[in-house]
């Protein structure tokens, strides 16, 4: 088997870890503190690296503007609402939001920069919408795992999720340009986090519950904080990036986004609860629907 087929899904399982260490932290602390602690301490190890290896000196004054603002939307929105969804629907419902990015990014393109869709993206998003009505039908009216989320949230999980997908979507349109000219990913991603975790801090530091919120945090809800973002944007990113630079785009995509496959069975273990049928069966129609999408010509 390649290593890239490798590091591919070992990229989704990282979400997937990721995800589940996130939940009880994002519930903890709230979406907004959870997302800054998260992102603060991402800028803090990416500009650890940017130190070590140097800046990528072809960013020019523009790119930079771009990625900032790539940054804010993908963090002080996409995140915020990401981690909002997540502590009411959990991270198998969440995870299976997410692949919404792929229809919505669609929909952008056709927008802003009049790029055509396909028939087999169209069938594709179909298909995420159909996995994302399955999903949402295996809950009931009683908490299955306690990677459930709140039975009464539904309705605003999904809302926020949805949020998060487009606004991620955005995010990357954004910094596209500037990633097509070959910049070096760390020195993006450094000055995303940055400008991300900037644009949180105010929110954070004008509310006196969200600074006591951080204050108070428990060792327990620390180490989750560090363990998410470690795993799911250190580790999880570095590996897409290795598999995106050695094997196909769209097979790639479409591998990087089992997430909501492979989050199944770590709640099923860890949870000690099976999931319902049409969690899985809706888990499958939606990685399907991004196959089609990532795969189309």
């Amino acid at each position: 088997m390649p290593i890239w087929i490798v590091a591919a899904l070992a990229t989704a399982t990282c979400f997937a870890v990721s995800g589940l260490l996130a939940y009880d932290a994002a519930r903890a602390l709230g979406a907004t503190v959870f997302s800054f602690v998260r992102m603060a301490l991402v800028a803090i190890g990416a500009g650890g690296l940017v130190l070590l290896f140097g800046l990528d000196s072809r960013m020019n004054g523009d790119d930079v503007a771009l990625l900032c603002a790539s940054g804010v939307m993908g963090v002080f929105l996409s995140d915020t609402l990401r981690y909002a969804s997540l502590s009411r629907v959990g991270p198998q419902l969440q995870s299976l939001l997410g692949t919404a990015t792929a229809p919505f990014a669609l929909l952008l393109g056709f927008l802003v920069l009049g790029q055509t869709i396909s028939m087999l993206s169209l069938v594709g998003t179909g298909m995420i919408i159909a996995g994302l009505v399955a999903a949402a039908s295996a809950r009931n009216n009683t908490s299955d795992t306690r990677f459930t989320g709140d039975t009464a949230g539904l309705t605003p999980g999904i809302g926020f999720g949805l949020g998060a997908a487009l606004t991620q979507a955005g995010s990357v349109l954004i910094a596209a340009p500037v990633m097509a000219k070959g910049i070096d990913p760390l020195s993006a991603t450094f000055v995303r986090s940055v400008a991300g975790a900037l644009s949180l801090l105010l929110p954070v530091l004008l509310s006196a519950p969200r600074r006591s919120q951080i204050q108070s945090m428990t060792r327990p809800v620390a180490k989750q904080v560090v363990f998410s973002a470690v795993v799911g944007t250190g580790l999880g990113m570095s590996l897409q990036l290795f598999a995106l630079a050695s094997g196909p785009v769209g097979i790639v995509a479409t591998l990087s986004a089992t997430t909501p496959l492979i989050v199944l069975p770590l709640i099923w273990i860890i949870g000690r609860s099976r999931p319902k049928a049409l969690a899985w069966l809706g888990a499958v129609i939606g990685v399907a629907g991004v196959a089609l999408i990532s795969n189309a010509s």
